[in-house]
């Protein structure tokens, strides 16, 4: 049986390799990237309406402000899991107001919701900030059902 040395070159050579495991564990966390959708459109929740504003500014960490009217959606792709979205609106009297929420994402969300008259309004996280799921494809009938695109002839697929 060989004896195995342990030698200061199998050292240097260990923590190199440990270095860079390091290194990509930390690059999974810092980069991955994710989805968020600003939405300005009237919420209802329990009773209570959040109505989209008229125009509002949203920026997301240091990216461009994104200005929306009622009923606009856009996204920011952002990096990382900690985020912070300011939201900028002027109301009915001409003041001025900034809005300054600071929102962590999980590694397996790729995608949130973000109600931005609900945020502004202080509702509660779970109100203005939902998982978005991409809508899948429809399901197609199977072949024992016929498509029908005409009242007179059915099609087969």
């Amino acid at each position: 049986m060989k004896k195995i040395h342990f030698t200061r070159r199998n050292g240097y050579q260990l923590i190199a390799i440990g270095v860079v495991l390091l290194i990509g564990v930390l690059m999974f966390f810092v980069g991955k990237q994710h989805v968020i959708l600003l939405d300005n459109k009237t919420l209802e929740d329990n009773g209570k309406t959040y109505q989209a504003f008229s125009i509002v500014e949203v920026q997301v960490n240091k990216g461009e402000p994104i200005e929306l009217g009622p009923r606009d959606r856009d996204k920011g792709e952002v990096m990382g899991q900690k985020h912070t979205i300011t939201v900028r609106y002027t109301d009915r009297s001409f003041q001025e107001y900034e809005i300054v929420e600071k929102i962590t994402l999980n590694l397996q969300q790729q995608m949130v919701l973000v109600n931005i008259p609900a945020l502004a309004a202080g509702a509660d996280k779970s109100v203005w900030l939902q998982p978005y799921e991409v809508p899948t494809l429809l399901t197609l009938p199977s072949n024992d059902e016929p498509i029908i695109t005409d009242e007179i002839m059915p099609i087969d697929i």
